[in-house]
């Protein structure tokens, strides 16, 4: 039972470190694309997550996602 407790507690820290790592992902791309554009993080977040609407900040998302996708192909 202890054993048992144990593993279910590693495998809930692996899944929120790699949930920080995703979340710390999205924030870098965030700010990349933001200082690319030159607007506030936050802005690029909404826009993101459609509460705004910016067809530039849109099309910036969409080059990020299309590089990261390519550069995950070449890891494969």
């Amino acid at each position: 039972m202890v054993k048992e407790w144990a593993i279910v507690k590693k495998n809930e820290a692996a899944k929120l470190q790699k949930l920080q790592h995703y979340i710390q992902s999205l924030c870098g791309i965030y700010s990349r694309i933001a200082r690319r554009v030159g607007v506030d993080r936050t802005y690029v977040s909404r826009v993101a997550k459609g509460e705004r609407r910016s067809p530039k900040i849109e099309t910036a998302l969409i080059q990020e996602f299309d590089r990261s996708q390519h550069h995950n192909d070449d890891q494969n």
